[in-house]
């Protein structure tokens, strides 16, 4: 008998079935998921940009997207958010950043980046020490 492999594990391996084997109880442990492992991509850009096109169409939830690389969505935010904050706090700003360059490659428009800046920096919010003046 050939090695059992992922795919035929996967599909019958769920939530509920591990529940049934005592792997767990009816609800999964805290900090717990499950992702399977992402699909080996045959064409990457063609394969990315139908990708994108079913999340902007609404087709495809965005956690479903992420998930269809391997990664825990959850997780994936939360990467995406300490890289902006890091390239943000050492002034960096990629191509890649769909915050400040627009899809066709130019800029975003100035009041967008204004906008991502002060949100980046606190720019605009006042020292937490000074009460905000009361009528």
């Amino acid at each position: 008998m050939p090695p059992l492999q992922w795919p035929t594990f996967s599909p019958p391996c769920t939530h509920a079935q591990g529940a049934l084997l005592g792997l767990w109880g009816s609800d999964l442990p805290e900090g717990v998921s499950h992702v399977p492992p992402a699909h080996e991509m045959i064409d990457p850009l063609k394969d990315t940009q139908a990708l994108i096109a079913q999340v902007r169409a609404g087709f495809v939830p965005q956690p479903e997207a992420a998930g269809a690389f391997g990664y825990d969505f959850r997780a994936a935010v939360e990467m995406i958010r300490e890289a902006n904050a890091l390239l943000d706090g050492a002034g960096i700003s990629l191509d890649t950043d769909p915050r400040r360059v627009a899809k066709t490659g130019v800029a975003q428009d100035p009041a967008q980046i204004a906008a991502v800046e002060i949100a980046a920096t606190g720019a605009a919010a006042p020292p937490r020490d000074q009460a905000a003046p009361t009528k």
